[in-house]
């Protein structure tokens, strides 16, 4: 028999579910529908079926369908989002809707996206490659690959380059090739398969320590330095669980896009029985959807993705692998505020499934966690690498230069060109980091000292030269650079500073000579481009890499031996307890690009301040004294992790009503629990964002349960404030960014 009464969570900002009318359907928990919301329909997501509403029936409106053709949410990722939500502090249904594929979101049937194979036809065949103009490269591959096989899918276009799909349409409309619509299904390009590297005795003990227990929650902290073979170990413990299951499923995620297709290609090479999909921001909509259902059918063996990831459908998930756990890309800043890993966390302990948490530098939140407490016991085993997985490569000789005592050459140290020079005579690669794209970070007046700022943010404007213009890197605005300064009309106008594009200009008029890339969000921001620009790494078409922080982890250069990092001083003096932290992090993880092969390297950090602590640490590469330090000195000013926070944001259009509604929750909230600290009412470092005047309120407790409950009774009371609607504000649980 059909229940009558559907409840159904929709994507408003109400903490609540709403009662509809059954249409007669077939409807199941999770199955997605169609409802009259006011004026307008809108998706929802079936949670509970019902006889009685506290409503009268004849209010409640029926259905107006149900995509009963598409599977429903399982109940165990209805639960994890749950959880989410109220840890969070966050309404069920924006939380639950956030995690669906945009396509999800539409008022449509999810339809996948129709995939195409393409083969040539008989005159085709006829064309000799030979007679192919050279310089189309793209055109010769395709033309090869179609001549060798019989049928290309779009995912082998895909292998052969972003613009391959294009060459194949071009021929279809030439003649010359044909296509044809084929079943959606797991395409994965055939990838080389790769030599097995034998495993030395530390990554050995841990793919055995790990496998011992894998059928029950247990969380593992991999501390590797940078080059030990950490994706090794991750590819021996997903291929046994794949193999002794036929069904079971791996969910492995990654901090940034630009990590997936090294990690994708190398899954593939190593386990191409398996099928493998990504799910992150590149992709399209159609993609997206598609790689979603394939892993919620459980067709998907393998899911890579970013932080969005973790809410992934996964039937038979067995494993969770969370690579460079301690980036802070994990974390969403805005929407619902959750840290990925810590949701994962969550989720392998739902399902009882061991989790497998991998970094050179790990987060000291997850250093405490793997050590030995008061009851002699530790949340997560640690298990250590500490030697190099080639047996040939050491790790780089770290110094820093004091750039007080010496000359800089357009930004650049007289040791940091000559050790360029040198490698570019040995025909080795080299990676200059600054994590600052545009061209200079002021725009500076000689005369009056103004400098542009943005009118919409308490930030400077950025110079971006090559395109005349001078642009925000919070909120996007741009403007043209003015010929005279606006405040005393002096033509004397210098960019101060340096950043990708003009450390990449001085290199170039340097050794000009020299084939150099840049990689930043700027130059980065055609799909594929990072792919491109890697491969032509690996294919020594690249002496000199300039880049961000795009270019500091995960990524392998065997021919890579220098890495040069020119400015990082500025996170020494923030304000942020977290900078050091992150800075030593960062570090380490760009240092760690250098001598990964046989080849000896060398890293070379210029620095006003070379005996600084962080950089002695550095220099000795003893990451566990720098973070049992670390520790020490949040212990004794009560830091994160021994104590836990929660910061009220609001901003608004006047500051004056940021602070009544601040000021009204901190009163409230003081009135309600002394265990728990509520600091006043402060303007971030930010005031300004966007055109918006900001204010925070930090509370800190020394349990997590106090904290949770004053939280949830205070956003129950934030949320009847009749100024609440004049403001925009949330709570940020765990808060990264101080």
């Amino acid at each position: 028999m059909i229940k009558p009464i559907l409840k159904v969570a929709l994507d408003v900002p109400l903490d609540r579910q709403f009662d509809y009318l059954s249409n007669g359907a077939p409807v199941q928990v999770g199955q997605r529908v169609l409802v009259p919301f006011g004026r307008r329909q809108q998706i929802g997501i079936v949670m509970a079926l019902a006889d009685t509403s506290e409503f009268a029936l004849e209010k409640l409106k029926p259905v107006s369908q149900v995509f009963a053709e598409e599977a429903p949410l399982d109940a165990a990722i209805l639960n994890i989002i749950k959880f989410c939500a109220e840890y969070y502090q966050y309404p069920f249904g924006q939380a639950l809707l956030a995690s669906l594929p945009a396509r999800l979101r539409q008022i449509a049937p999810a339809v996948s996206r129709k995939q195409f194979a393409y083969r040539l036809t008989d005159l085709g065949r006829s064309i000799d490659l030979a007679i192919l103009p050279k310089k189309q490269l793209i055109l010769q591959r395709v033309m090869a690959a179609l001549h060798s096989d019989d049928l290309i899918t779009e995912a082998a276009l895909d292998a052969i380059s972003s613009g391959a799909r294009k060459t194949a349409k071009n021929l279809v409309a030439q003649g010359w090739a044909m296509s044809e619509q084929v079943q959606a299904g797991l395409t994965a390009p055939q990838m080389p398969v790769t030599a097995v590297p034998t495993l030395n005795g530390e990554q050995d003990q841990a793919v055995k320590a790990i496998l011992q227990d894998v059928q029950a929650f247990k969380a593992w902290l991999i501390y590797g330095i940078t080059g030990s073979g950490k994706t090794e170990v991750y590819i021996r413990l997903m291929q046994h669980l794949l193999q002794q299951e036929s069904d079971s499923q791996i969910l492995v995620l990654v901090p940034e896009i630009n990590l997936t297709p090294q990690l994708e290609a190398r899954f593939q090479s190593r386990l191409p029985e398996f099928p493998l999909v990504s799910l992150h921001s590149n992709l399209s909509e159609s993609e997206r959807l598609h790689h979603w259902q394939l892993a919620q059918s459980g067709a998907a063996r393998i899911v890579i993705g970013t932080r969005l990831s973790v809410f992934t459908p996964l039937p038979h998930l067995k494993l969770i692998i969370i690579d460079e756990e301690h980036d802070s890309s994990y974390k969403q800043q805005d929407s619902m505020r959750y840290h990925a890993r810590d949701v994962a966390m969550v989720r392998a302990k739902h399902l009882n499934i061991p989790i497998v948490l991998g970094s050179a530098t790990p987060a000291l939140e997850s250093w405490f966690n793997s050590q030995v407490n008061e009851t002699q016991s530790t949340k997560y085993q640690r298990l250590h690498l500490r030697e190099r997985a080639v047996t040939a490569a050491r790790l780089p000789h770290i110094e820093c230069i004091d750039t007080t005592k010496v000359n800089l050459q357009q930004g650049l140290t007289p040791q940091l060109v000559n050790a360029l020079k040198l490698r570019l005579a040995k025909g080795e690669q080299s990676l200059l980091f600054i994590n600052r794209r545009g061209y200079s970070p002021v725009l500076l007046c000689a005369a009056c000292h103004w400098i542009a700022q943005c009118m919409r943010c308490s930030s400077r404007l950025v110079v971006h030269l090559r395109q005349k213009k001078l642009s925000c890197h919070h909120c996007g605005h741009e403007q043209r650079i003015p010929n005279q300064c606006p405040s005393c009309g002096d033509a004397d106008l210098h960019p101060i500073g340096h950043g990708t594009q003009r450390l990449e200009q001085t290199l170039a008029a340097l050794f000009p000579t020299a084939r150099i890339a840049r990689v930043d969000r700027d130059s980065m921001s055609r799909k594929n481009a990072l792919v491109e620009i890697l491969n032509k790494v690996h294919n020594q078409e690249i002496d000199i890499l300039v880049g961000t922080q795009m270019l500091a982890k995960g990524h392998d250069f065997p021919n890579l031996t220098l890495v040069g990092v020119i400015d990082t001083d500025s996170a020494l003096h923030s304000p942020d307890f977290r900078a050091s932290e992150r800075l030593f992090a960062q570090l380490m993880q760009v240092a760690g690009r250098a001598g990964r092969a046989d080849k000896a390297g060398q890293v070379i950090i210029q620095t006003q301040f070379p005996d600084h602590v962080l950089f002695n640490a550095l220099r000795s590469q003893d990451y566990e004294s720098y973070a049992n330090a670390m520790l020490q000195e949040r212990e004794t000013v009560q830091f994160p992790p021994y104590v836990f926070t929660a910061m009220l944001r609001a901003e608004a259009n006047d500051y004056a009503l940021v602070q009544k509604f601040l000021q009204n929750a901190f009163n409230f909230a003081r009135e309600q629990n002394s265990q728990v600290t509520i600091y006043d009412p402060v303007r971030p470092q930010m005031e300004r964002l966007k055109g918006m005047e900001r204010g925070q309120l930090l509370l800190h407790a020394n349990k997590r349960g106090s904290l949770q409950q004053l939280l949830k009774i205070l956003v129950t009371h934030l949320r009847g404030l009749p100024i609440a609607t004049k403001v925009r504000w949330a709570v940020d649980v765990d808060p990264l960014e101080f």
